[in-house]
């Protein structure tokens, strides 16, 4: 209907303004008036007509975010996790953790997962206690290779900042496998012929989708929190920022992006959180690409701007952080179980230390977890709840101990 009265309003001005040529003075007010009259009811519709599309494209926009969060709360499959092996000849052997940092709930959590899928394999895993220092890490490799280990598992440090140390665990005939470091887009890395992939981009992808949907078609004005010295991290940025341009509202955007390195959350991240929010009233969303970040992100929330609606997405399922879902700022995890990522990364080690081939593209699976399903994971949360309970069972089939 109103596409028809913008085409009527065009003839109607010519005509008003061929009569005003020909009449009086005050038919000449008459007449300006009309043509004003005319323009300004063609500009309200014209702008009713551009709000009403920026209106529906927003409502797709966001519906279309809807129907992905849906589809990643459901339950992971079990049906692809690669061909079998049989690990019977690894008994006795014995694998060296060394995490980006012991004290982390996320790797703590992982580490002590591995550890009990080891040991019903009857095979050794040792966590050297790593404090987030290049130090550290290289202390590790240094006691793994004079134990003997027959694995060293990065699970967290970056493998092209121990370039020495892997060479030297090569030369000894240890084989080494970065654990959960690279997006399963990614290839291998040169000279490492297995990893364990994990899905960060797309964890990113959907925190920040779930941020489209929460906002209900408002722009999401992004706080984005990077740890520029993990590997995921740029490839989770570049993944948040492109959601925002390709599958949210027209001026969605990251209008602030902060970096903090693992060892310096605790300190750092509250308070720059608080200044950010501070600085910016424009920013609504949240996003630490891990959600450990969050821990200290909510607090500074609270502190700068609790009469703001602003919420927190992010992704890896830590239990600590789901258990903040229900108090409203942290409002959804794109959630790894750190059981299944255990799983996912000791299949790849066995592989390794068998010489079996790698499983292209091994990666875990994500949930997404917010209020309608976090009573799943357990209250409080834990560990390897809410994805289901077939997959421990499927990996002891594939490795011949079903």
């Amino acid at each position: 209907m109103r596409k028809s009265k913008l085409l009527i309003a065009a003839p109607m001005l010519s005509a008003v303004l061929l009569l005003a040529g020909c009449g009086s003075d005050s038919e000449d007010t008459d007449s300006g008036a009309a043509t004003a009259a005319a323009t300004e009811e063609a500009t309200e519709e014209t702008t009713e007509d551009a709000a009403e599309v920026n209106t529906d494209k927003a409502d797709a926009i966001v519906a279309a975010a809807t129907a992905v969060i849906d589809a990643a709360k459901l339950i992971p499959s079990t049906s692809d996790l690669g061909e079998p092996i049989d690990i019977s000849s690894l008994e006795g052997e014995t694998i060296y953790s060394i995490p980006i940092d012991a004290k982390l709930e996320f790797y703590q959590v992982g580490e002590v997962a591995m550890a009990a899928i080891a040991e019903d394999a009857g095979i050794n895993f040792v966590t050297f206690p790593s404090d987030g220092s290049p130090v550290s890490f290289q202390q590790g490799f240094a006691q793994a290779i004079a134990q003997g280990a027959s694995a060293i598992v990065l699970n967290g440090p970056l493998p092209e900042t121990l370039a020495p140390q892997i060479k030297d665990a090569n030369d000894a005939g240890i084989p080494v496998i970065p654990l959960h470091l690279s997006d399963l887009g990614e290839p291998l890395l040169e000279g490492i012929p297995y990893e364990a992939f994990a899905p960060f981009n797309e964890g990113a992808r959907l925190a920040t989708l779930y941020s489209v949907m929460d906002l209900a078609g408002e722009p999401v004005k992004a706080l984005v929190l990077e740890a520029s010295g993990t590997g995921p991290s740029a490839g989770m940025v570049t993944s948040i920022k492109d959601t925002l341009a390709s599958e949210a509202p027209e001026g969605s955007e990251v209008v602030t992006l902060l970096n903090s390195e693992v060892p310096n959350w605790s300190t750092e991240i509250q308070p720059a959180v608080q200044s950010a929010l501070l600085a910016n009233p424009e920013i609504n969303a949240v996003i630490p690409i891990y959600d450990s970040m969050a821990l200290f992100a909510i607090p500074g929330i609270e502190q700068a701007a609790a009469d703001r609606n602003i919420g927190v997405y992010s992704f890896n399922g830590t239990p600590a952080v789901m258990d903040l879902i229900p108090g409203g700022i942290m409002r959804a995890d794109a959630a790894e179980n750190p059981d299944w990522v255990a799983y996912v990364n000791l299949d790849t080690t066995f592989r390794a230390m068998l010489g079996a081939p790698a499983t292209p593209g091994s990666a875990n699976p994500l949930r997404l977890i917010d209020a309608s399903n976090v009573a799943e994971t357990g209250t409080p949360s834990e560990s390897g709840k809410g994805f289901g309970d077939e997959y421990p069972a499927a990996y002891r089939t594939l490795w011949g101990l079903g």
